[in-house]
């Protein structure tokens, strides 16, 4: 399901700002290319090497000048790139296979994070009632946004308890404050999101986590298998003929992985621009610890993780699990040879 309009929400000035400024230094590359970027949702780990390549300036470093529109969630940044107001989706991969079962042709040139980064939890005043995911039969779910990767997350979970994947009402809540206080007014009974929103909710005794895909071991659990989570997309053949700043933002995303790896928490939550982390800063830097395995590998998507999202998508999509794709036509690694 892709949601109807294209309503970007602005930047903060700062965060302009870093995104345009020149830096008079050696390593920062004086010929850019524009590169309009559609981002699918602040304060989320699985697109944290999107906002470190944001603060950190890499963008430029790489020969890039970015022009960034920033979304509610993945569906509407998908639906950006595919109306032409973006050229490249900050999102999860699982939208390119999502839309290459409808015959559109995207394609992933650059793993954010792995493992799914996402967690289902209900409100602690619910758990006498809710005890099971299969218990959320009728209930209010809130998720980033309808058709985005925390909706298809619920609705895996759903189908695995033996519920239909629209036996609970997804509601869109975004992914900052609104998410926050969507939950504590009791507008949803569960939410399905990340941290440092779920840390934020299980600091506060707020929420109890029925599904927890956030490091690696509850990630394979939930899934079976690795995955592939936070990624740069694009259609195809965009991507052929712009090959540059492919390469150049893809050089961008692994220098920020490869700073998480190695980062402390307090150092990474500071590389961020301000406002893409809006909890408090312990907060956030215990989310990054219980996140960290999301950044151990290379930016290449392998496809025995395309093949875990696939299984994950057709268990729940008839049209997706009747598709003939080709998933090797859903990601690629030639952009980040030599990088």
């Amino acid at each position: 399901m892709i949601p109807k309009g294209n309503h970007a929400m602005k930047l903060t000035r700062r965060a302009i700002l870093a995104t345009t400024a020149t830096l008079a230094m050696p390593a920062i590359a004086q010929t850019r290319t524009k590169l309009k970027l559609a981002g699918g949702g602040v304060a989320l780990y699985g697109y944290m090497p999107f906002f470190i390549a944001t603060g950190r300036q890499l963008w430029q470093k790489h020969g890039i000048d970015p022009e960034i529109a920033m979304f509610p969630g993945g569906a509407p940044a998908m639906q950006a790139v595919l109306g032409g107001s973006s050229q490249v989706a900050c999102g999860y991969y699982e939208h390119t296979i999502q839309m290459a079962a409808k015959g559109a042709k995207l394609t992933a040139f650059v793993l954010q994070a792995q493992n799914s980064g996402l967690a289902l939890g209900i409100r602690k005043a619910l758990e006498g009632e809710i005890k099971t995911v299969a218990d959320l039969k009728g209930r209010k779910i809130g998720v980033s946004a309808p058709g985005s990767a925390t909706h298809m997350f619920a609705m895996q979970l759903l189908t695995k308890a033996g519920l239909k994947a629209t036996d609970a009402s997804a509601i869109g809540v975004g992914t900052t404050q609104t998410a926050l206080s969507a939950f504590e007014r009791g507008d949803i009974d569960a939410l399905s999101l990340f941290d440092p929103i779920m840390m934020d909710l299980e600091s506060r005794g707020l929420v109890k986590v029925l599904a927890d895909a956030r490091d690696t071991a509850g990630s394979t659990a939930i899934f079976g298998g690795p995955y592939a989570s936070g990624s740069l997309y694009g259609e195809a053949g965009w991507l052929e003929k712009n090959q540059p700043a492919v390469r150049g933002a893809a050089a961008a995303i692994k220098e920020a992985v490869t700073f998480l790896r190695g980062a402390a928490p307090e150092e990474a939550i500071a590389a961020l621009e301000k406002g893409m982390c809006f909890l408090a800063a312990p907060v956030c830097s215990a989310g990054f610890t219980r996140n960290r395995g999301a950044f151990e590998h290379d930016g290449k998507i392998t496809m025995a993780q395309a093949e875990t999202v696939r299984r994950m998508l057709g268990s729940f999509s008839a049209e997706i699990a009747a598709a003939n794709i080709d998933l090797a036509a859903t990601f690629t690694t030639k952009y980040l040879d030599g990088v």
